[in-house]
C-alpha cells in the first residue's frame, strides 16, 4: 500500500516507498518539474569546453608530448644533423684519385725499407713504470699490425735485441710539440724513428687516440713522407683515422713497389 501524499511537500518524497506499478502512484510529475527552480538548474550543460578550464590529465598530456617532442628535435640538431651533414660533405669532398703517390713522388729516390724483417724498439721515459708498458704497446702493435697486413708479406715487424740494434726505434716522450712526429736518423741505411708525446697531467693516453697517432706516424717511417689531401685517410695532416684507408694502403703498397689493388 502506498504512502500517503503530502502535496504541501512533494520534494520529500520517498520514492522507494512508492509502487510504481500502482495506479495510486503520484501522478503530477510534471508539476513538480514545472515548480523547479530554474535559475538554479541540478545539471549545467556546458555548451563551449575550450571556455572552461581543462581537465589536469589533458594538460599533463600536451606538456609530456612537448616535452618529448623538444628531446627529439635536440637529439636530431646535436647528434643526427651533423652526422649527416658531415656524410653529405664527405661524399661530396671524396677525391677521384684512387690513391696519393703523386703526392709522394718527387722524383727523387724513394725513402722505405729495403729488407723484410723490420726490427722495432720502444723507448719510454725514464721514469716510466715497467708494469704499464703494456697500456703503450697494446695500440702500438695494433697499429703495426694494420700496416703491415696491408703489404702482405713485404714487411714483418719484430722486436729488436735492444736498443740500438734496431731499424725502426719508437720514443714515447712527454716534450713534444706536436702529437707525433717521424724523422730518419744519420747515417746510409734507413733507420727511422718515431716520437709519440705523452700526455704531462696523464702518461696514459687514450688507447684509441694513442693507436691514431702511431698509425699516422708509422706511415710516414714505412715511406709516405708526406700527407694526404683528403681528410678521410690515415696520413692526412690532422690526423682522425685509426688504420690506414684504402688510398692509404694502394699508396703505400706503390711505394713498395707491389700494385696497387687492395687485399
Amino acid at each position: 500500500m502506498n504512502p500517503d501524499r503530502d502535496n504541501n511537500n512533494k520534494d520529500h518524497w520517498d520514492i522507494s516507498e512508492w509502487d510504481l506499478y500502482s495506479e495510486s502512484g503520484p501522478d503530477d510529475f510534471d508539476e513538480v518539474v514545472d515548480r523547479q527552480n530554474i535559475d538554479e538548474p541540478d545539471l549545467e550543460l556546458i555548451e563551449n569546453p575550450d571556455d572552461e578550464i581543462r581537465p589536469r590529465s589533458i594538460w599533463a598530456k600536451r606538456v609530456i608530448r612537448f616535452t618529448a617532442s623538444l628531446v627529439l628535435i635536440v637529439f636530431m640538431v646535436a647528434f643526427i644533423l651533423p652526422s649527416a651533414i658531415n656524410a653529405v660533405w664527405s661524399f661530396a669532398s671524396r677525391p677521384d684519385e684512387p690513391d696519393y703517390y703523386s703526392l709522394i713522388d718527387i722524383g727523387g729516390p724513394v725513402l722505405r725499407f729495403d729488407r723484410k724483417e723490420i726490427r722495432y724498439s720502444i723507448v719510454v721515459p725514464e721514469n716510466f713504470p715497467d708494469t704499464a708498458l703494456g697500456s703503450l704497446e697494446a695500440p702500438l702493435l695494433r697499429a703495426l699490425d694494420n700496416w703491415d697486413d696491408s703489404l702482405g708479406d713485404r714487411i714483418n715487424f719484430v722486436p729488436a735485441p735492444a736498443t740500438g740494434a734496431d731499424d725502426l726505434l719508437i720514443h714515447f716522450v712527454t716534450e713534444l710539440r706536436s702529437a707525433g712526429l717521424a724523422t730518419l736518423r744519420p747515417g746510409n741505411r734507413y733507420r727511422p724513428e718515431i716520437y709519440i708525446r705523452l700526455n704531462v697531467s696523464s702518461q696514459f693516453p687514450r688507447s684509441s687516440m694513442l693507436e691514431t697517432i702511431a698509425c699516422h706516424e708509422l706511415g710516414h717511417a714505412l715511406g709516405i713522407w708526406g700527407h694526404s689531401d683528403y681528410k678521410g685517410d690515415c696520413m692526412y695532416p690532422i690526423a682522425s683515422r685509426r688504420t690506414p684507408s684504402a688510398r692509404d694502403i694502394r699508396t703505400m703498397r706503390l711505394i713498395y713497389g707491389l700494385d696497387g689493388d687492395v687485399r
